[in-house]
């Protein structure tokens, strides 16, 4: 711009930038308040995490953004660890019961369909295991809700 005597504007059109670019002044992030809060409420509450942090910060109220928050939150490394979850030991496979005359065991289940006007039906089936046969079927409607 000194060199060619142009202006801001006709020099920012020559360069294709937009004025508000050229004359941005990057304001620094103030994060002090923030990290105060954040740190009495952890000394306080120790196993709370951002979201039950965030909100108590918002009911004492201060408006600052979720991300704003969640960012000074993470930069203070203040994460707490998920806790792992611990698997049931792996159960005793056995082999099913295998009938070996008919009306040892029986097999009960509920089966549940809709007619095409929507109202809802049951069917309770009753089997013998040793050949397979159905003993019953009762079908009904369930109580209207």
């Amino acid at each position: 711009m000194q060199e060619e005597q142009l202006s801001a504007r006709k020099a920012c059109k020559i360069v294709s930038i937009p004025r508000s670019s050229y004359d941005y002044k990057a304001k620094p992030k103030d994060d002090a308040p923030v990290q105060q809060i954040l740190t009495s409420l952890v000394e306080k509450h120790v196993d709370i995490g951002f979201w039950q942090s965030f909100y108590r910060i918002r009911n004492k109220g201060f408006n600052w953004n979720h991300k704003k928050v969640c960012r000074v939150y993470t930069d203070m490394k203040l994460n707490i660890r998920r806790r792992i979850k611990h698997r049931l030991p792996a159960r005793i496979k056995e082999a099913l019961f295998i009938p070996g005359a008919p009306n040892e065991v029986w097999s009960i289940d509920f089966i549940s369909d809709a007619l095409t006007d929507g109202r809802m039906f049951r069917l309770l089936n009753i089997i013998d295991d040793y050949n397979r046969e159905s003993l019953a079927i009762e079908v009904d409607t369930p109580f209207s809700r």
